[in-house]
C-alpha cells in the first residue's frame, strides 16, 4: 500500500455540503453568466479546489446546493472526477429569494450523520478542514479566526472559552471574539439537533433572508455546545467581489500545495 493510500485509509470518511445556489451579484460581470463557484483560479475553479482538499481529509461524498447557472453546474461536475469521491448537486428553487439558510434546507436529505458545511465561494489553505476531524468529534465544530479588525460583512462570534455563545454580523466590536471562515461539522446529536432547528427556523417569516449560521445560534440557545477552533494564521478568503477574486488570483501560492490538483482526474 502506498503512503497515500495508508494516510487516506486512517482518515475519517465524512459527507460535505457546499452551499453555492447565490448569484453573486456582488462579483458581477464576473457571475453574469457563471456561478461564483465555477471562477477559475489558475487553471482550475474554486469548486475544483474545493473537492481536491475535502478529498484530502477523506471526505468521500460531496453534495453542491446549487440555484443559478444550475446547467453549468451540473455540465462542470460531470466533467470533474476528484480521485475516491463522489459529487452530485442539489437544487435550490428558491435560489433567486433566498439566502443560504435554505439552501441548506434543500439539502437536508443529504446530510447523514457526520457531515461538513462549506460555502461554494470559500478559498482556503489545504490544512484548514483538517481542524475539523477531532476522534471522537464534537457534536458541533465551528472555524473561525481571530482578527485586529472586523467588517460589517464578517459574521461574527462571541465566545465563552472555545464555546459559542453568540454569531451574527450585527455584533459590536466589544462582543466580538472572532469571525466564523464559514466551515463546520456536525456529528451524532449535533447532526440531529440541527435538522430539528433547520425545520423550526425555514417556518419563520424571515427565513428567506436568513443564514444558515442563524440556525447555530439556535443550536448554541438550546444549550447544543457548538465549539469553536481558530485557524490561526492559516489563510482563507470569501472571494464576494470581482476585488476579491483578484487578490486571489495575485496570490494563489499561499493557498497552495499545488501538487494537490493531481488529484483531479478523468476531465473530458
Amino acid at each position: 500500500m502506498s503512503e497515500r493510500a495508508f494516510t487516506r485509509s486512517r482518515q475519517i470518511c465524512l459527507n460535505a455540503l457546499i452551499l453555492a445556489a447565490g448569484r453573486g451579484r456582488r462579483l458581477w460581470p464576473y457571475t453574469s453568466e457563471c456561478p461564483k463557484c465555477l471562477l477559475t483560479l489558475g487553471t482550475h475553479t474554486i469548486l475544483e479546489h474545493q473537492l481536491v482538499r475535502l478529498a484530502a481529509v477523506g471526505v468521500t461524498q460531496v453534495t453542491v446546493v446549487a440555484g443559478f447557472g444550475l446547467d453549468a453546474m451540473r455540465r462542470e461536475i460531470c466533467r470533474t472526477h476528484v480521485e475516491g469521491m463522489s459529487v452530485h448537486v442539489v437544487y435550490n428553487p428558491f435560489f433567486a429569494v433566498a439566502d443560504n439558510l435554505i439552501s441548506l434546507w434543500a439539502a437536508r436529505a443529504e446530510m447523514g450523520t457526520d457531515f461538513l458545511v462549506l460555502n461554494g465561494d470559500n478559498v482556503f489553505h489545504p490544512d484548514i478542514p483538517r481542524l475539523l476531524l477531532d476522534a471522537p468529534p464534537p457534536v458541533c465544530r465551528l472555524l473561525v479566526q481571530r482578527q485586529p479588525t472586523y467588517c460589517d460583512d464578517d459574521m461574527k462570534v462571541t465566545l465563552d472559552g472555545d464555546r459559542l455563545r453568540h454569531i451574527g454580523k450585527d455584533l459590536t466590536g466589544t462582543q466580538t471574539h472572532a469571525a466564523s471562515i464559514g466551515m463546520m461539522r456536525f456529528a451524532g446529536e449535533g447532526a440531529a439537533a440541527l435538522h430539528l432547528v433547520l425545520e423550526a427556523a425555514v417556518r419563520d417569516e424571515e427565513a428567506l433572508g436568513s443564514f444558515y449560521l442563524d440556525c447555530v445560534q439556535r443550536l448554541a440557545d438550546a444549550g447544543v455546545e457548538v465549539l469553536c477552533r481558530d485557524v490561526g494564521y492559516l489563510p482563507w478568503f470569501d472571494i464576494d467581489t470581482p476585488q476579491d477574486l483578484q487578490s486571489v488570483r495575485d496570490s494563489l501560492d499561499r493557498f497552495e500545495p499545488t501538487s494537490d490538483v493531481a488529484a483531479l482526474r478523468g476531465r473530458a
